[in-house]
């Protein structure tokens, strides 16, 4: 009699087919195939995040805007909230944010202080062209902020945004040289804190869009949407069954039957 399965040395004999895997290429295989598993899992994760982040964005644009004491309430989550502050620009500190584009343009974008019940909160006034030499900073637009309602004050109004501090770049910003303008390759608020004698907000004001600033207000968050994740997560499953069918046919030999 003969069984369709049976084991025989090393392997298992399947029918005809005879499966032999090495001890190496199986220790390799079994590593490998954890690793491209848990790779598509850690997309579908960033996917699930990213539909997170753009239902928030979403649902707190809609809001009606709030005070600065009402945004703080909130605790640390405090992006993509309509904000509304009074206070007086100190326009004589102004950070540029280096390697800024638009429509194939280089330029800088221009967050100026704000002085606000008795705390800096960085308004990032957009995007201006930096013109025909890195060496020589183009001339940055006067502030035209509505006054408040004593007229001893201005009234700022736009969208927060809380900038990620492990923002890649080649080059550290020293913050312990400082000359205005001063130029910066990411925004880095508790360094921030360094340049300024009152306490610098733990975000960023991006006001709205107005033509008449001299600025470029097109603000995108560079989030990656979460069917490009998804598109990601099925490359990294799809190499996963590749590689557990080419482990089986590589290890798999045809044999005689045996009577």
């Amino acid at each position: 009699m003969g069984n369709s399965t049976s084991q025989t040395g090393f392997g298992l004999r399947f029918g005809g087919f005879f499966f032999s895997p090495g001890l190496i290429p199986t220790v390799v295989t079994i590593l490998l195939l954890c690793l491209l598993v848990n790779l598509g899992f850690w997309q579908m994760r960033r996917a699930h995040a990213k539909e997170f982040l753009l239902e928030r964005l979403a649902q707190r644009t809609q809001l009606a805007p709030v005070t600065l004491d009402q945004l703080l309430s909130h605790g640390s989550d405090l992006a993509d909230y309509p904000l509304q502050v009074t206070g007086r620009f100190l326009e004589q500190y102004s950070l540029l944010l280096d390697n800024r584009s638009h429509n194939g343009i280089a330029g800088y974008q221009v967050l100026t202080a704000f002085l606000t019940e008795g705390r800096i909160l960085l308004v990032n006034r957009g995007w201006i062209a930096r013109g025909p030499s890195r060496d020589v900073f183009p001339e940055i637009p006067a502030v035209a902020a509505q006054p408040a309602s004593d007229g001893t004050l201005q009234r700022v109004s736009g969208v927060t945004h809380q900038p990620s501090p492990n923002y890649f770049v080649l080059k550290e910003d020293d913050y312990t040289k400082v000359s205005w303008p001063y130029l910066i390759q990411k925004i880095d608020l508790e360094k921030s804190s360094l340049l300024f004698d009152y306490p610098v907000l733990p975000f960023v004001l991006r006001l709205q869009p107005d033509q008449s600033s001299g600025f470029v207000r097109e603000w995108h968050n560079n989030i990656m949407g979460p069917e490009k994740h998804y598109g990601y997560a099925l490359q990294w499953f799809s190499l996963a069954f590749a590689l557990v069918v080419i482990y089986l046919v590589v290890n798999t030999s045809k044999t005689k039957n045996m009577q």
